[in-house]
């Protein structure tokens, strides 16, 4: 990212061409910035020039002479539009002369510097948050920051003072740093304003604008959002964050959506150069057997009042042992991903609520060793035949199953002696299509039945006189079968 301040020395402005639009022969520069590394692109007609001009002659005393008059007869001519252009070249080049350490906020924002520049950039922000911060808060303390805002905020952070501004009061970085410190819920996404973004993370690597500015390339820290329980990432990795020390003790909620992450551990380890090393257990019980250095690891990577973590829409393939830093979970969401198996979730005891939608699980093998203390489970969209290793889960309330291979309504058994069971959904299985469906699989439940919510409705009156009749072959049967 471009920061002019310490960097002045390696700017240079440049109009390479100009264009013509055909159908209403309007004439457009296109100038080229650099700062550095970094370069943008900003397209300007010369009407633009002359009132940027008007106003520095006005506000700043420039020449009146620097800028290129107009002409009103053969102003299209190519040998004059290439004349110009020339002009209006050496024009730009002259003014980043003159203003070589600090540029008037007329040419910044004429230039784009508040878009790509770190300094000019914040001061916009500032002055938003100066006007508007206490508002913004007053409504929701959530805010949505770009990968590029929250990399200046972490660059300036680590800046002297730059050049104090004419109109300070309303740019004074302070107002930034008041409005991050009172934010409870952050959210990050590549580009503000974009929803493209937000849907496909294939987009992670497109630049910024017409800068050359990569989203998913920039690194920072948070250390200005002291006060943060919910951090939102979208369509950006974790692993941009390099030091997540600070708001561990304070977090409750983290989601990461439409990312190309394959394992948990960029998100939960995001800042740990050993995240692929086995995490061990941090269940309170298991303290007198932990050694000195798995003490130590506790103390950096626990995230002691996490609570939820919704990794929706990623790329994941497993729950590996990152999970563990993390004992206090109560809400995992996990759809959307490319997990086959579970793991890694039995020293989670306050985990409530899980969710696999849309995932790739075929088998559940005795889940409740994995889970004992579960309330909710959904697992719509995946390739699940059997439902054996549901038996045990004595604590489920809420179960989805919609959407995936069942077609023996004898898998119900499994999951009908569940004590505490209210909801449950099967539609879009194979089972779902048969005869009397409904009034089937609620005689399952036999004395329960009226009790159970199937499919998101309760049995009719008409479905619970047939269940209580197929309920009565069913334990006639089984009678049988016993002698």
């Amino acid at each position: 990212m471009s920061c002019y301040y310490r960097q002045h020395e390696e700017a240079s402005v440049t109009i390479p061409k100009y264009s013509v639009e055909s159908s209403a022969g309007i004439t457009y520069y296109d100038i080229k910035v650099r700062v550095g590394n970094v370069e943008w692109f900003v397209e300007r007609r010369y009407r633009d020039f002359a009132q940027l001009h008007e106003k520095l002659v006005e506000e700043i005393s420039i020449s009146k002479k620097l800028l290129p008059p107009k002409k009103l007869v053969g102003n299209k001519q190519p040998a004059f539009l290439e004349q110009r252009r020339e002009q209006l070249e050496t024009y730009l080049q002259e003014l980043l002369i003159y203003f070589r350490n600090e540029l008037p906020r007329l040419l910044a924002e004429f230039l784009e510097f508040n878009k790509y520049d770190i300094i000019y950039l914040l001061q916009d922000l500032a002055k938003l948050f100066n006007e508007s911060g206490d508002a913004l808060l007053s409504a929701k303390k959530e805010y949505n920051l770009s990968a590029l805002e929250v990399f200046a905020i972490s660059e300036r952070l680590a800046l002297p003072c730059p050049p104090i501004n004419e109109q300070v009061g309303k740019y004074d970085f302070s107002h930034v740093l008041d409005f991050c410190t009172q934010l409870a819920a952050l959210v990050v996404t590549p580009v503000k304003d974009n929803t493209t973004f937000a849907q496909d993370y294939n987009t992670v690597d497109v630049p910024i604008g017409r800068s050359n500015i990569i989203p998913n390339r920039l690194s920072f820290n948070l250390n200005a959002f002291r006060n943060l329980k919910t951090l939102k990432f979208s369509a950006l990795s974790t692993e941009n964050i390099v030091d997540i020390e600070l708001l561990k003790p304070t977090l409750q909620t983290i989601c990461v959506h439409n990312t190309t992450i394959t394992h948990i551990n960029q998100v939960l380890l995001c800042d740990n150069l050993h995240k692929d090393c086995d995490v061990p257990s941090i269940v309170p019980e298991h303290s007198a057997s932990r050694s000195n250095g798995d003490d130590e690891l506790l103390s950096t990577d626990a995230w002691n009042e996490l609570c939820e973590l919704d990794l929706t829409g990623n790329l994941l393939t497993q729950i590996d042992g990152s999970v563990r830093t993390a004992p206090k979970l109560r809400r995992l969401v996990l759809e959307q991903n490319r997990i086959r198996n579970i793991q890694n979730l039995a020293e989670l005891p306050h985990l409530q609520m899980l969710s696999l939608s849309g995932n790739l699980i075929a088998e559940c093998v005795d889940w409740h060793l994995t889970m004992g203390n579960l309330v909710t489970l959904k697992l719509s969209q995946n390739k699940i035949k059997s439902l054996s290793g549901l038996r045990k889960l004595l604590s489920l309330v809420n179960l989805d199953l919609s959407c995936n291979l069942i077609d023996d309504l004898k898998e119900v058994d499994f999951v009908a002696n569940l004590p505490l069971l209210e909801t449950l959904r099967l539609t879009g299985n194979p089972l779902a299509g048969s005869v009397d469906y409904r009034p089937r699989v609620l005689a399952r439940f036999h004395g329960r039945a009226a009790e159970i919510s199937l499919d998101n409705e309760p049995g009719t009156q008409q479905e619970m006189d047939m269940a209580l009749v197929l309920s009565a072959l069913l334990t006639a049967e089984q009678r049988q079968r016993q002698k």
